[in-house]
């Protein structure tokens, strides 16, 4: 079943705001959430109580046989937050950090020198096509890039995902000579959910508790998503 992202959005906004979490952490909840999904290692009601102690081939393992019975697309950006993500890029070269299907990248590509990386590089019919960028794959925790590699480094719709945030934030901006731009979902936490987030962002504060305010940065709310710019020349 296909469901656009502005959909999803509002389901999720729905179900955060006017759910009480007393039904959210119910039995019959986490069982309406593994019903979206195949098959999978680890029951997506239980991801959260397990993922920070799992090995990192476990989490990879996790998200490899992820298959969901709803189709959301080419990418998980808002028209919106897409625009405003091509609006920060700063100089010429861009790493594009967990790229899914290339969606972004490919955009970047007809302006920019771009890599594309992710831990596992869609294939069959997800695969990136027609891409003017350079793949490879890489974590996000774990960048085979040598100090400030690129310009500008994105990474979109992935911190919610990762083991180790802070990690992941710190290897962002060690590979970046002059920005770094982020988008995360504006959802509130909860034990269950119906995707695999194991990081929640409700409020501005929410991320800039993990990226601190102590570099020039901008974070507002665009196309129902938080857009964090930052800047890291001088």
């Amino acid at each position: 079943m296909r469901m656009s992202r502005r959909a999803s959005m509002r389901w999720n906004e729905l179900l955060g705001r006017w759910v009480a979490p007393v039904l959210r952490d119910s039995r019959w909840f986490a069982k309406a959430a593994r019903s979206m999904y195949d098959t999978l290692p680890i029951p997506i009601d239980e991801l959260k109580e397990r993922a920070f102690s799992l090995s990192e081939a476990e989490y990879g393992a996790f998200y490899r046989s992820l298959q969901t019975k709803f189709e959301q697309g080419d990418t998980d950006l808002t028209p919106e937050s897409l625009d405003g993500v091509v609006a920060a890029i700063e100089g010429r070269t861009v790493l594009d950090v967990a790229c899914g299907k290339g969606y972004l990248a490919n955009i970047l590509a007809r302006d920019h020198q771009v890599v594309a990386c992710d831990v596992a590089l869609a294939t069959g019919d997800r695969a990136i096509r027609h891409s003017g960028a350079t793949l490879c794959e890489a974590n996000v925790e774990r960048l085979p890039f040598h100090d400030q590699s690129f310009d500008t480094v994105v990474s979109t719709h992935t911190l919610e995902h990762v083991q180790h945030l802070g990690a992941a934030i710190a290897e962002l901006r060690r590979v970046a000579a002059k920005r770094v731009v982020v988008v995360v979902p504006r959802q509130r936490p909860y034990r269950v959910t119906f995707n695999p987030h194991i990081h929640f962002f409700p409020y501005r504060f929410s991320l800039l508790a993990w990226t601190g305010t102590e570099h020039p940065h901008r974070c507002e709310l665009v196309g129902g998503d938080w857009l964090y710019v930052e800047d890291r020349a001088g």
